[in-house]
């Protein structure tokens, strides 16, 4: 670190958190809010927080939703880290389609022609027009990271292991100046249980926070939805770690 405390802030790392999107972007984005909210650079719509503005030396960026071709075209600050969160795609799936149709803001054109084109369809038919129009961008996200090497935070684990995770990325790793204690709370009071008053698993489809857990794609996918899924995601699923072969 330099001598001089004017340059602090050129030293500590940007951080950028990757992610896509139903991949509990907002209760990261939540935590790091409590925790640092001086140095949030707020997400925006159309990602032009990330892509067209200068990326700001000590800054964190939460909820950033690119590929990896992309963040390589942005001029970084010299010091930086990044980390980069992953869901099955099976639940993102179904995530998308509950707040799709229900709970989401419309906040653009896209988000109102999606729900305009799923509230004729019957819940199948909605999954797999899904498949085709959302599932797309979350999986070149996912590939994208995965292809190059990078090591990928399952929202799962996350879930499970919440404090130990985020003390290791965000203390550890990232350097931001958060005492454990602090944070240790902040990712307490965000937990499902916290935040919604519900415990996890009880669903209510009007919220953004619906259900808490991982693995309810078991309870909606029908036969037909599972094998147009395998057909276009089969390999990734297997490559990600969330199955060992084709056969579930």
């Amino acid at each position: 670190m330099g001598s001089h405390a004017p340059h602090i802030a050129d030293e500590r790392p940007a951080v950028f958190h990757i992610t896509h999107w139903k991949a509990g972007s907002q209760w990261v984005l939540r935590v790091l809010l409590r925790c640092v909210p001086e140095l949030i650079v707020h997400p925006e719509i159309d990602r032009s927080q990330f892509r067209q503005r200068p990326l700001q030396a000590g800054k964190v960026y939460p909820t950033v939703y690119v590929p990896k071709n992309e963040f390589d075209t942005v001029v970084l600050p010299r010091n930086w880290r990044r980390f980069v969160i992953i869901r099955d795609l099976r639940d993102t799936l179904i995530s998308a389609y509950f707040s799709s149709m229900f709970s989401h803001t419309l906040m653009t054109k896209r988000m109102e022609d999606r729900r305009n084109a799923l509230q004729p369809l019957g819940f199948e038919d909605g999954l797999i027009y899904l498949i085709d129009d959302f599932l797309p961008g979350c999986a070149r996200i996912q590939s994208s990271w995965l292809e190059a090497g990078e090591r990928l935070i399952r929202y799962e684990d996350l879930l499970e292991n919440d404090v130990e995770i985020f003390e290791r990325v965000l203390i550890e790793e990232c350097r931001l100046p958060i005492s454990r204690s602090h944070l240790r709370e902040a990712v307490i009071d965000n937990r499902f249980e916290h935040f919604t008053g519900r415990k996890r698993g009880d669903e209510d489809v009007m919220a953004h926070d619906r259900k808490g857990v991982a693995g309810d794609w078991r309870n909606y996918f029908s036969d037909r939805v599972k094998q147009s899924f395998k057909d276009r995601y089969g390999d990734l699923l297997i490559a990600t770690g969330y199955e060992q072969d084709p056969d579930w």
